[in-house]
């Protein structure tokens, strides 16, 4: 399930772990989890509606764009169009997204070039 939600001051809020940004203005679209309930039961963050899993952010820009940025209308459309069903309501937490384990090549010295002009004034 996700929530529509927007911060109760001119901050904005991130969940890394899933890759998800609450906008400092106006509602965003995220999912439903844990990191975001703290911060609501903190006050920070207000819930406005519940919508099903298939609402994306980039969706409801378009629908606040398109209601000539009147956000009851839009709202109010948006609901219409992704309303809440038994399932989406009780599935449960997605995972995090994981985190990379690439490799950074940093300065390290390769095959047939010197790690640093310094080191050669050295030997």
């Amino acid at each position: 399930m996700k929530i529509l939600v927007s911060t109760n001051g001119p901050f904005q809020l991130m969940n890394s772990a899933r890759e998800e940004l609450v906008r400092a203005d106006g509602i965003t679209v995220v999912e439903k989890s844990l990191h975001w309930s703290e911060f609501i039961s903190l006050g920070k963050v207000e819930v406005h509606a519940q919508v099903n899993d298939e609402a994306t952010d980039a969706e409801w820009l378009e629908t606040l764009a398109a209601s000539d940025g009147d956000e009851e209308l839009a709202l109010a459309s948006f609901l219409d169009r992704y309303p809440v069903d038994a399932e989406s309501a009780r599935r449960p937490e997605s995972k995090p997204v994981p985190p990379s384990t690439k490799q950074v090549e940093h300065n390290a010295p390769k095959k047939g070039r010197q790690a640093s002009p310094a080191a050669s004034k050295q030997e």
